[in-house]
């Protein structure tokens, strides 16, 4: 049995990156020697774990029953040696950490140098990430994403809520007036969030006990939250947008808040994602606590918009 521990963690790297050289250079061995393991491994199991082409390769279903226990067997093999260096508190190894990618290069970035210094053992591997992430097959220690929906076997530890703003420039607002209401954007050129998998038109408010939810249309659709706002800087509509976009075009003037007294009721919560295990890595515990506190308790961002958020009831 101990023969066969190699040549499965090399399959299970394998499965995950989808090659056999994405595999061998995450491993740091050649690809011929993880070809041959695989090979050795099919016989030594008496089936095939994998469909070879040309340009791709597909697990069969032994092959995608022995990753899924290979994914136990590496996560079960790091929490034991995170277990050991718990013994001494110690922070060390390589952390691989991904990040939706617009707050990552904004908020998180700019902060890493800081845990850095805290941690001169770690070596941290950072993916600015704007698809929909595998944890598991992109191998990753951690995902922040921005999103409530709960990969299946994951933990969500929920560092933070994110707050919208309703905003448009002055030349906009300037040429096609303001609003009072939301039912008003239903006249008005609204840009609107379309990603892979999800489009962001049904645009929520409320204000005491009155609740609206506004279909909105535009001429302009972006997968990038950034590229929104770039957008309605440049008077081409109405975006509504997350508030750590914006702290800047606020505070410059190049964005105006609409409906300032209406609370924008999307909820968008900023977790942390990891694989469920017994006992979190220090390495992984020690990044989600340093960003639980770089972002604080209320986000700093935040700070600059009180002054609206009072206004909401």
């Amino acid at each position: 049995m101990l023969e066969l521990l190699e040549p499965i963690a090399i399959f299970t790297h394998v499965a995950r990156a989808g090659s056999f050289s994405a595999a061998a250079r995450r491993l740091g061995i050649s690809k011929s020697k993880v070809s041959t393991q695989v090979a050795d491994l099919e016989h030594k199991l008496g089936v095939q774990l994998i469909q070879r082409t040309t340009r791709s390769l597909s697990l069969t279903e032994a092959g995608n029953l022995l990753y899924l226990q290979g994914e136990e067997l590496l996560r079960d093999a790091e929490q034991a040696v995170a277990s050991v260096h718990n013994l001494n508190d110690a922070t060390r190894g390589v952390l691989k950490v991904g990040i939706s990618q617009s707050f990552g290069t904004m908020h998180i970035i700019p902060a890493l140098p800081e845990f850095m210094a805290k941690h001169p053992e770690l070596e941290l591997q950072v993916s600015l990430l704007d698809h929909k992430v595998d944890v598991v097959s992109e191998g990753l220690d951690l995902l922040l994403t921005m999103s409530e929906q709960l990969p299946l076997g994951m933990v969500a530890r929920p560092l933070m809520k994110c707050q919208f703003l309703l905003a448009a420039s002055p030349k906009y607002i300037a040429k096609h007036g303001n609003i009072s209401r939301p039912e008003q954007l239903v006249d008005h050129n609204c840009l609107v969030y379309q990603g892979e998998w999800h489009e962001h038109s049904m645009w929520q408010f409320k204000k005491g006990e009155d609740y609206c939810e506004i279909g909105v249309s535009g001429n302009f659709r972006v997968d990038n939250a950034p590229a929104l706002k770039s957008a309605a800087v440049s008077g081409l509509g109405i975006a509504y947008l997350a508030s750590y976009l914006m702290e800047d075009e606020i505070e410059n003037g190049t964005l105006v808040p609409l409906l300032p007294d209406w609370q924008l009721t999307n909820n968008l919560p900023l977790q942390a994602v990891y694989p469920r295990r017994k006992h979190l890595a220090p390495k992984v515990s020690a990044f989600i606590d340093f960003i639980k506190g770089h972002i604080g308790t209320s986000p700093y961002w935040d700070t600059k918009f009180e002054h609206l958020y009072k206004l909401r009831k």
